[in-house]
């Protein structure tokens, strides 16, 4: 019914478009780059793969170019190829490559708070200033404690219950986030996490590619939602009070905590003191703080559960990534394929750390090769190939090419980071890349410069994840041994599995974390003193 409404509006639309971008372009004296041909009115609506996009793109750039542009209906896109463009583009001039093309369904559902899907607006500025102040690099150092114990709580659980190691890994991270924004403890069980996993079951459907005729024709968000074939005006109305509740219950859990006196540090007590100046918080502050910690944990979890791209107009506006417990799930795989990786770590971390303690943040320094496996579980497997979309907000112009305003901008980090003049043997999982005379070689391209995005739409949450994964992998290798018995490198074919639309997705391996010795399993044990 939907189709029915809407398909003669869109033929219509699509004819004017198509006439008015054909009129502007003759007008820009510039040739568009080049693309596939496409096929009248819908362009190459047609062409775009919708399992593994990524992967046709890299092979379409052999032929166009590494500056690839999609004539699609409604909404020009380009996509970027190689780390130069990208860097060209999405960097140096990020003062027009900052926007997002805007989702409806958002507005809908009841998204619209979460900054990192907000246009270049002063709004979102003000969002990210805040956000900023609790997760810039030297900020992190405050949150060691918790990612210590939270990461050694993992290992106890994986000890004691090894199935359950995907659960447990999620639970880590959670906890992490909760505890520092808003000194929430939480279980497997808990209340809280179950009302995020219901409203991310509503967000979900809102990301399958072309689920919703009104990312087409906006103006259907204005039907009535008892109209035949506005289910998507029911499923908002249905999601929009999780989506609030996701947002509002651990904030208003906190004020409650701060009215009754026994609130203990967290960032969302900290924002609601600093805002409100030891007086009554203002609507319009009350309502930042609420949307600044939502993000740091629901926001996130957004980003890691779905992806926000209708492909068929390929509007991309995710959360910027957390690869935190994706990256995790990859270095398990990589250790498991590659046992001379275990191998190669083990023995540095008995060198630095010794068989009578934890690692801590105090061996970052000497853990080079751990750090070097943090980098490569980054780049091997990344969650989200085609990155994060940015929006072009006025025309431009790059290698005589033609870019028109609105352009959709896409990063294929896949390709950038499976580059073989940057990585040899790109699929390989191969640590010592990044390593040259014991130190890490600055001459090999970070990929932490390409995974958490560009220029002003850089994840302000980097640090905090990227200390995560450090520690992670160091508390790991340290007390454990990896097995995942029915893997090895020759067997298992990297591109063919895992992968779930535009999103990687590692599948479910049945790895198993054993106690190195007894004094590793003792040293895990007694942790739980020390939480």
């Amino acid at each position: 019914m939907e189709l029915i409404l809407a398909f003669p509006v869109l033929c219509f639309s699509v004819l004017l478009l198509q006439w008015l971008r054909r009129v502007l372009n003759a007008r820009s004296r510039l040739p568009l780059p080049p693309g596939p041909r496409g096929y009248p009115l819908i362009g190459n609506l047609l062409d775009i793969p919708k399992v593994m996009p990524w992967k046709a793109f890299g092979e379409w750039s052999k032929v166009y170019g590494d500056v690839l542009y999609l004539n699609i209906p409604t909404q020009p896109v380009l996509v970027l190829n190689s780390a130069q463009a990208v860097l060209d583009l999405l960097e140096k001039r990020s003062e027009i490559y900052s926007d997002r093309p805007p989702v409806v369904m958002d507005e809908l559902i009841g998204l619209e708070w979460n900054f990192v899907v907000m246009g270049y607006t002063q709004k979102w500025r003000t969002h990210r200033r805040e956000f900023h102040h609790y997760f810039h690099q030297r900020r992190i150092i405050e949150y060691h404690p918790i990612i210590l114990q939270e990461c050694r709580s993992f290992l106890r659980r994986a000890l004691e219950d090894p199935a359950q190691l995907a659960s447990h890994l999620r639970l880590t991270y959670a906890s992490t986030i909760l505890k520092i924004t808003y000194d929430m403890d939480v279980d497997i069980n808990s209340d809280y996490l179950y009302l995020v996993e219901k409203a991310l079951e509503c967000i979900s459907p809102t990301r399958v590619p072309g689920a919703f005729w009104v990312e087409f024709l906006p103006f259907l968000k204005h039907v009535p939602s008892w109209v035949p074939g506005a289910y998507f005006k029911r499923h908002a109305e249905r999601g929009k009070p999780l989506i609030k509740r996701m947002r509002d219950d651990a904030f208003d859990g906190v004020k409650a905590r701060m009215a009754a006196g026994k609130a203990r540090a967290s960032i969302a007590s900290d924002l609601i003191e600093r805002l409100s100046g030891g007086k009554s918080l203002k609507v319009e502050d009350e309502e930042l703080a609420r949307n600044i910690t939502g993000i740091a944990y629901a926001g996130k979890s957004v980003s890691m559960t779905v992806i926000r791209l209708i492909l068929n107009v390929f509007s991309i506006s995710l959360a910027a990534v957390d690869t935190t417990t994706y990256s995790a799930k990859a270095f398990l795989l990589g250790v498991s394929l590659y046992p001379e990786v275990k191998r190669k770590a083990q023995a540095e971390l008995d060198r630095v750390v010794g068989p009578n303690r934890l690692p801590d943040f105090s061996d970052y320094d000497n853990l080079i090769y751990i750090q070097a496996i943090a980098l490569e579980s980054i780049r091997w497997m990344i969650i989200f190939p085609l990155g994060v979309s940015h929006r072009l907000i006025c025309d431009d112009e790059y290698r005589g090419f033609f870019i028109p305003k609105g352009t959709t901008v896409i990063p294929n980090l896949w390709s950038i980071l499976h580059n073989s003049e940057d990585y040899p043997e790109p699929m390989q999982f191969n640590p010592d890349r990044f390593i040259k005379n014991g130190r890490l070689d600055p001459d090999v391209r970070n990929p932490l410069t390409f995974t958490f995005g560009f220029g002003r739409r850089i994840c302000p949450g980097r640090w905090l994840s990227s200390a995560s994964i450090f520690m992670t992998i160091a508390s790991v290798l340290h007390t454990m041994d990896v097995h995942a018995p029915t893997l090895d490198s020759e067997s298992i074919d990297l591109f063919a599995v895992k992968t779930e639309g535009i999103l990687m997705n590692l599948a479910d391996i049945p790895f198993t974390l054993t106690a190195r010795s007894k004094a590793a399993g003792k040293l895990i044990g007694d942790s739980a003193l020390f939480s």
